[in-house]
C-alpha cells in the first residue's frame, strides 16, 4: 500500500488482482468518510483497511464498468454498507457480463446496479472537500473522473506516458485522445492517479506523453 496527502486529503493505493488494477481510498482525516475507488480482485485487503478505520459512510466510486475495476464491488459493497457511484453511461456494465468485458475473459459475472448515477459536471463531497466528476470517454461510454483540488483520478484513460485502449468493445480512440485534451490536459497541474501503473501529473503528460504529441498541437 502506498500512501499520499494533498492538502488534508489522503490517499492510499492498492494494486489488486492479476491485472494489477489500481484501487485506491480517499478520505479527511477529520471526517468519518471515505471513498473507495474501483474495488478490484483481491478486496480483502480494501474491506480490512476501510473497518480499521471506522468510517459512518462509505460509497465507492467507479471510474468505468470494466471487470478487473468492478470485480470487488459486491463483496466491498456488503462488508462495509457502502453505496456504488458510476456514470449513466457505464451504469449497465454492472448487469451485463458481455458489456462489462467479463465473458470475453472467461469467467462472466455481474455485480450490484449502482445505487448513484453521474454525469459530466456533478460534484461529490468528502467532509470540507468537494470533488468534480468530469466525463473522460472514449475507453468505455461512460468514463469518468474524480478531480480534486491537487489530484484527479483518471481510471484508464490517461496513465504514465500513455493513453488507454480503445479497442475494446464499443471503445472510441478519437473520442479518448479529444476527451484527455479537453477534460484532462486543461486542467491545473496535479498529480494523476490512473488506474494501472504509477501515479504521474497533468505537466509531465502534456509535455512527455508520446501518445498525446499531436493531440497537445492541433
Amino acid at each position: 500500500m502506498d500512501k499520499f496527502e494533498f492538502d488534508g486529503i489522503i490517499c492510499e493505493r492498492f494494486v489488486l488482482g492479476p491485472l494489477e488494477v489500481n484501487s485506491y481510498l480517499v478520505y479527511d482525516p477529520a471526517t468519518p468518510e471515505g471513498i473507495i475507488i474501483d474495488p478490484a480482485d483481491g478486496s480483502r485487503e480494501l474491506i480490512d483497511r476501510i473497518i480499521e478505520k471506522k468510517w459512518q459512510k462509505n460509497v465507492i466510486f467507479l471510474t468505468h464498468g470494466h471487470a478487473d475495476h468492478i470485480l470487488g464491488v459486491d463483496r466491498v459493497k456488503a462488508a462495509v454498507n457502502a453505496s456504488v457511484l458510476c456514470s449513466v453511461e457505464d451504469a449497465p456494465m454492472l448487469t451485463s457480463s458481455v458489456l462489462n468485458l467479463s465473458e470475453m475473459l472467461g469467467f462472466g459475472f455481474t455485480v450490484s446496479p449502482a445505487d448513484v448515477l453521474l454525469k459530466d459536471g456533478d460534484t461529490l463531497s468528502l467532509g470540507k472537500h468537494t470533488a468534480r466528476i468530469l466525463g473522460i470517454p472514449g475507453h468505455t461510454p461512460g468514463g469518468i473522473a474524480l478531480c480534486f483540488q491537487q489530484m484527479v483520478f483518471s481510471g484508464d484513460t490517461l496513465f504514465a506516458g500513455s493513453i488507454g485502449r480503445s479497442d475494446f468493445p464499443r471503445g472510441d480512440g478519437k473520442l479518448l485522445i479529444e476527451t484527455i485534451r479537453s477534460k484532462l490536459l486543461t486542467l491545473p497541474d496535479m498529480t494523476v492517479f490512473p488506474g494501472h501503473g504509477p501515479e504521474t501529473t497533468i505537466s509531465r503528460e502534456r509535455k512527455t506523453n508520446p501518445w498525446l504529441e499531436h493531440a497537445l498541437f492541433s
